[in-house]
């Protein structure tokens, strides 16, 4: 699910964040162990989520299929896959491929504080909470017979939810993916991995995995973190398009932030020396703070239209 969540921003730029899909061993209270059982999950059924952030909330309710490394999302008649170094809407002949990508593990500072057992949708779970440095950062809730990941919460630096998502129904037998697979095969186009960047190696505890070439000289830089992670678009020149032209303002301590708050992700844009940064990740709030602050800060404009904004707003 982590490489997966890579292409998809690769392909699109719109993070798809369905849950922290992790699964159980059941004698093991291991993280990294939960993670990498994540692989062999496979299940279907229909799946909400909801965030909170800066007064606004998201919801969404999407059909998914896992199978293995794959996963299918459909909503409003598209279908996209998701997996094995790829991410494609069927339907569109459109898909993207990577030439390579580096392994992601799972940072130190995070572990399996508590692991119980519960009931959900008709099954027994077990409850992971995910602690950080003696903080609360998620709760999730796998089955125990399939190791699918049936629920999450996450946490923000208060302790207070900002991310919450749960399977709505449960089959453990995902059907449609593989006729999709079957019927409906895209053409790629290949994503090359550049060192062309000078985005920093680490920021806020997040780790550059890989750099990849985009069109028209920018550049796509990966983070993980092992459990969150983010994207980071580096376009020449400076100011707002496409979605963030509308988009509404946030004041940081690190400067003023265009945003957007999806049920999986948040959106941030910002512009200074001469490019402009596209931040998509599921990253919790207070991460994306001390990220931001590690990265180039945003342009302040000249004294005077600062002073026009400072009297008029």
């Amino acid at each position: 699910m982590r490489q997966t969540r890579r292409v998809a921003f690769v392909a699109s730029a719109t993070a798809l964040v369905l849950m922290l899909s992790a699964a159980a061993a059941v004698a093991d209270d291991s993280l990294q162990d939960f993670l990498d059982d994540a692989a062999k999950a496979s299940y279907a059924g229909q799946q909400a989520t909801w965030c909170s952030f800066g007064g606004k909330t998201k919801f969404s309710v999407v059909s998914v299929e896992y199978a293995g490394s794959m996963v299918m999302l459909e909503s409003e008649g598209s279908a996209q896959v998701l997996g094995g170094g790829t991410a494609s809407t069927h339907g569109t002949g459109i898909g993207v491929a990577l030439a390579d990508w580096s392994p992601v593990d799972l940072a130190s500072r995070y572990k399996a504080a508590e692991v119980e057992s519960a009931y959900r949708l008709g099954r027994d779970v077990l409850v992971v909470t995910v602690d950080e440095s003696g903080q609360m950062r998620a709760r999730i809730w796998f089955d125990r017979d399939t190791h699918a990941a049936l629920g999450s919460e996450v946490y923000d630096g208060n302790e207070d939810l900002f991310r919450l998502s749960w399977m709505l129904d449960f089959d453990p037998n995902p059907r449609r993916i593989y006729s999709v697979l079957r019927d409906n095969e895209p053409v790629y186009d290949l994503v090359v991995v550049s060192d062309a960047d000078a985005l920093p190696q680490t920021v806020g505890g997040y780790a550059k995995v890989d750099t990849y070439a985009g069109p028209d000289d920018s550049t796509h830089a990966y983070y993980s973190d092992g459990l969150f992670s983010f994207s980071i678009f580096v376009i020449a020149g400076e100011g707002a398009t496409g979605p963030f032209v509308d988009a509404e303002t946030i004041e940081l301590d690190s400067g003023s932030y265009r945003w957007i708050l999806t049920p999986a992700d948040l959106w941030v844009q910002w512009s200074g020396g001469g490019r402009t940064y596209v931040l998509v990740g599921d990253l919790p709030p207070d991460h994306l703070e001390a990220v931001l602050g590690e990265l180039p800060l945003p342009s302040r404009g000249n004294i005077f239209s600062r002073l026009w904004n400072g009297i008029f707003g």
